[in-house]
């Protein structure tokens, strides 16, 4: 009696030994090259594969359905269809369902395990309603991408949160007023340009006693300026030379500390001057 309980459990250690699980997770591509998604969780014995695939994840129209066929071992190789609907969240009627018939072969790419072949899909009444390629990928290794996907996207997202809050509160200078700014960089790029209806507006920028644009009308197309700062105070000024045809003289000024953006406005009276001073 003792043997005989060895030797079903020699026997059962061997069949729990003998099966193996299939996890996987990517796309039925169609003729017309749009994609379906798709997964399989497959057992196989002997080479007898039983388990589910599932359509259209996530969506108004997921399915499960059954799947049964056969494992060869030697290359690899599976043959199986979906037998019957195990579950559906579509309302469309039972002979609208396309049932599909596959044949996969198991790869290994990049040291990831892969599942790629062929499927035909027919209707209950053996009438043709999709032909296309499968494309499948080890479950957890599908997942971890996805998840380095979003969190790159994650990553970009904050990045340009990030970005957009260097962007500085307009400032806007009028005459004799004067806005100081703490530098991080060695240069300063600044542009110049005339926001609204040019309207013939002429300034003279100065930086550290440089005269830098003199006479220079404003137009809508910015002009830029790059400057070697120096350590300690830098002052630009920028004086009014005109009044254009609508008063006051408005120019619209952009200075760029590496990624921090500083957007100033003047609106000067003839003659008058507003200041930026510039601590490196």
């Amino acid at each position: 009696m003792r043997l005989f309980t060895i030797i079903l459990m020699l026997l059962f250690a061997n069949l729990v030994c003998s099966q193996n699980t299939f996890s996987y997770l990517g796309t039925l591509i169609l003729a017309n090259n749009s994609a379906i998604s798709f997964s399989l969780e497959l057992e196989e014995h002997n080479g007898i594969v039983n388990g589910y695939s599932i359509t259209n994840i996530n969506t108004p129209d997921e399915t499960k359905s059954e799947i049964s066929g056969l494992y060869f071992k030697k290359d690899k190789t599976f043959q199986m269809k979906e037998t019957q609907i195990l579950q559906t969240k579509s309302e469309a009627a039972l002979n609208k369902f396309c049932f599909i018939s596959m044949n996969l072969s198991l790869k290994k790419k990049f040291g990831i395990k892969q599942l790629e072949g062929t499927f035909t899909g027919k209707f209950l009444d053996d009438i043709i309603c999709a032909k296309g390629n499968i494309l499948l990928m080890e479950r957890a290794k599908f997942e971890e991408k996805i998840r380095k996907i979003k969190n790159k996207i994650k990553e970009k997202d904050i990045k340009k949160t990030q970005d957009k809050s260097l962007a500085i509160k307009t400032q806007i200078l009028k005459d004799g007023d004067d806005f100081t700014i703490n530098w991080e960089s060695n240069k300063l790029r600044l542009f110049i340009w005339d926001p609204n209806l040019e309207d013939g507006d002429k300034i003279q920028l100065t930086i550290n006693g440089n005269i830098i644009l003199d006479n220079f009308k404003t137009t809508n197309k910015r002009r830029r300026i790059k400057y070697k700062l120096v350590e300690g105070e830098n002052i630009i000024e920028i004086k009014a030379i005109n009044l254009g045809t609508s008063p006051p003289n408005t120019s619209r000024i952009e200075l760029v500390d590496r990624k921090i953006k500083y957007p100033i406005i003047t609106q000067l009276k003839l003659g008058k001057v507003a200041v930026i001073k510039i601590i490196k």
